[in-house]
């Protein structure tokens, strides 16, 4: 039995267990442009580590937080 839901690479089937691990290889293997957009505000980022500094400083965002 499957706990967690795996996301597949359309491009090449590679499977990832999170969306963000699937943009990341999406933007560097692919070279896809995949825009990371700010749930809060709608701003958006051109790479997953913009976007998360953005989350630090704006809105309090914790990567550890559980």
């Amino acid at each position: 039995m499957r706990l967690f839901k795996k996301e597949t690479c359309v491009e090449c089937g590679k499977s990832f267990k999170t969306v963000e691990e699937i943009m990341q290889h999406a933007q560097i293997i692919h070279g896809k442009d995949i825009p990371y957009n700010c749930a809060k505000c709608q701003k958006s980022f051109s790479n997953m580590q913009d976007m998360r500094t953005h989350l630090q400083q704006f809105h309090s965002y914790k990567k550890d937080r559980p």
